[in-house]
C-alpha cells in the first residue's frame, strides 16, 4: 500500500518495491518517492483528502480480501487497487520460483530442478484446498463477520502439506459465517465465487496471500533441496524474486502510471 510521486530525475532504490517498479517502468519514468501509508484504510483516506498540488502521484492498495468477493471495491481519482490479493503475489511465478530456488540449492543443473519440482502438479496440490479457504475468507467479509489470517505454516508438518488442518480451518470459517447469515446466502455466495475462483494455480496466485502463504510455500519447498536449512526471511525473499519475476500481470499498473 504506497503513496507513489512521480518525476523524471535520479532514482534511489532501496527496496522491493522500488526495484519491481525500476523493472515495471524500464527506468523510462523514475519515481521520486514511495511513502508508506499504512493500512489499507490510511490509504483511501489520504486519497480522498489528497489537495490537488500539480504533483503526479497515483495511491496503490491491495486486492486483499475485497478482489474474491469484488465488492467494497472505491473508485477514486488516482487510487489504483491490484488485481491479486497482494503485490508479493506478482512477484511469485515459475521463473523467480525456478531461479529461487536453482540459487539456494546451488547442486543441481536448473534443468534438473525444473524437471525434478513438477512446477504444476506441486502448486495445485496447494490450489485444491487454499483457494476454497480464501474463497471462505472472501464469504465471512462480504457477510460483515471477522476472520484470522494466519500463515501457511500452520498447515505444514515439517515440510509437509496436510490438507486436513486447512478442512479445519473451513469448517469453523463456515461455522462462522452460519451465525451471520442464512445457509440459503452461504450456498448461493459459495457458488457463485467458486464459479470464479476454480482450484487452479491461476486462481492460487491471485486470491491467496502471497506474503503469507505463497512465499512461505516456496521456502518450505526451497529447504527440501537444501544441505542447510538455513533460508531468507520473508523481505529477503521477496528482493530475489522481483528479480527475475515476469511483469506482464502488473501491464495495467505500468500503463495507469505512464498516463499520469
Amino acid at each position: 500500500m504506497r503513496l507513489l510521486e512521480k518525476k523524471f530525475g535520479i532514482p534511489q532504490y532501496f527496496g522491493m518495491h522500488d526495484f519491481l517498479f525500476s523493472r515495471l517502468l524500464e527506468n523510462k519514468i523514475v519515481i521520486n518517492d514511495i511513502t508508506p501509508l499504512g493500512s489499507r484504510k490510511n490509504v483511501i483516506d489520504r486519497c480522498e483528502n489528497e489537495p490537488e498540488n500539480g504533483r503526479k502521484k497515483i495511491f496503490i492498495i491491495d486486492g486483499d480480501i475485497t478482489i474474491i468477493h469484488g465488492t467494497n471495491i472505491p473508485a477514486l481519482k488516482n487510487l489504483f487497487v491490484l488485481d491479486a490479493y497482494c503485490i508479493e503475489n506478482f512477484v511469485f511465478d515459475y521463473e523467480s520460483i525456478i531461479n529461487f530456488i536453482y540459487l539456494h540449492c546451488a547442486t543441481k543443473p536448473k534443468e534438473e530442478l525444473e524437471k525434478d519440482l513438477q512446477f504444476e502438479n506441486w502448486l495445485s496440490s496447494y490450489a485444491n484446498k487454499l483457494v476454497d479457504l480464501f474463497i471462505h475468507f472472501g464469504i465471512i467479509d462480504f457477510f460483515g463477520g471477522k476472520y484470522t489470517l494466519y500463515n501457511a505454516h500452520k498447515f505444514h508438518l515439517k515440510d509437509t502439506f496436510i490438507e486436513e488442518l486447512v478442512n479445519e480451518d473451513i469448517k469453523n470459517i463456515k461455522i462462522e459465517i452460519l451465525k451471520i447469515t442464512s445457509k440459503e446466502n452461504y450456498d448461493l455466495k459459495y457458488e457463485e465465487l467458486k464459479k470464479c475462483w476454480t482450484n487452479c494455480i491461476n486462481s492460487l496466485m491471485t486470491i491467496v496471500s502471497g506474503k503469507d502463504y505463497l512465499i512461505p510455500i516456496l521456502l518450505l519447498k526451497t529447504q527440501y533441496y537444501k544441505k542447510s536449512r538455513a533460508l531468507p526471511t520473508i523481505d529477503e525473499a521477496k528482493f530475489m524474486l522481483v528479480q527475475n519475476c515476469r511483469l506482464e500481470r502488473l501491464d495495467k499498473l505500468k500503463h495507469t502510471i505512464e498516463a499520469l
